[in-house]
C-alpha cells in the first residue's frame, strides 16, 4: 500500500467514524427529546397547578393549556419581549396565571407565577426561578417556608398602597433575618401584578368588588 493510499484509507476511516457518532446523537436525541419536553410539560403543569384556587386545582393539563393568551403590555409585568399568561374556565370559576418578572433581587431576576381569581384576589404566588442566596433570600420558596402563602386571599383593595412593604418600610410583611432586598422585589412584583389587572385589557370578566 502506498503512502497516498494509506492516507485516504485513514481519512475514509475517519470520516466513517464520524458519521456514525453523529448519527447515534442524532438518534439519541430524537429518543430523548419527546421524554423531555414531556417532563417539562409536566413540571409546569404543577407550577401552574399550585397559584390556582382550590375548585380550579385539578383542571387537566390541556385545558390549561388551551387557555393560553398573549399578555397585553408585557412589559408591565417586567417582560421585555412577547409573553403567554393563562386563563382557566369551568363550572367552579375562572382564574388568570400572570408571569411576573422583577429585576430587584439582591442577585437579579426573580421569576413568579401569579394567580388571580374574578375577584382580583390572589389565589397563590410561587417562585419560579431566582439565584437570591442560599440560606437567606431562598426563603421565598415554598418548601423552604410558608412566606409566599402570605399573598393568598390579598386585593388591592386589602392593604392601603403603602402596606404593600416589608415592615422596615413601613408595610404589612415580614423581611428574613438579615434579608430584605428579596421580600421587598417581591412583595413590589406581586403588587404591580394586581394593579395590571387593573390597568390591561385581559380575557376574563372580573367581579364588582363586594363593598
Amino acid at each position: 500500500m502506498t503512502p497516498r493510499q494509506a492516507m485516504l484509507r485513514g481519512a475514509f476511516a475517519l470520516g466513517a467514524f464520524a458519521l456514525v457518532t453523529a448519527g447515534s446523537v442524532a438518534l439519541t436525541r430524537a429518543l430523548t427529546a419527546e421524554r423531555i419536553a414531556t417532563h417539562q410539560l409536566a413540571h409546569q403543569h404543577r407550577q401552574l397547578q399550585q397559584v390556582l384556587p382550590p375548585a380550579l386545582a385539578d383542571t387537566p393539563i390541556q385545558d390549561v393549556l388551551n387557555g393560553v393568551f398573549e399578555l397585553p403590555n408585557p412589559l408591565q409585568l417586567g417582560h421585555r419581549s412577547e409573553t403567554q399568561g393563562w386563563q382557566i374556565h369551568s363550572g367552579d370559576g375562572s382564574a388568570l396565571i400572570l408571569p411576573v418578572v422583577t429585576r430587584q433581587g439582591y442577585n437579579g431576576e426573580i421569576r413568579l407565577l401569579v394567580g388571580i381569581d374574578q375577584q382580583r384576589k390572589i389565589t397563590g404566588v410561587r417562585v419560579t426561578q431566582h439565584q437570591e442566596t442560599p440560606g437567606l433570600g431562598d426563603d421565598i420558596e415554598r418548601q423552604r417556608s410558608d412566606w409566599i402563602t402570605h399573598f393568598d386571599g390579598l386585593s388591592l383593595t386589602s392593604l392601603p398602597p403603602g402596606s404593600w412593604a416589608v415592615h422596615k418600610d413601613g408595610g404589612q410583611f415580614d423581611a428574613f433575618t438579615g434579608a430584605t432586598i428579596t421580600p421587598r422585589a417581591v412583595i413590589n412584583a406581586v403588587h404591580q401584578a394586581l394593579l395590571y389587572t387593573t390597568e390591561s385589557n385581559l380575557p376574563i370578566t372580573f367581579e364588582e368588588p363586594t363593598p
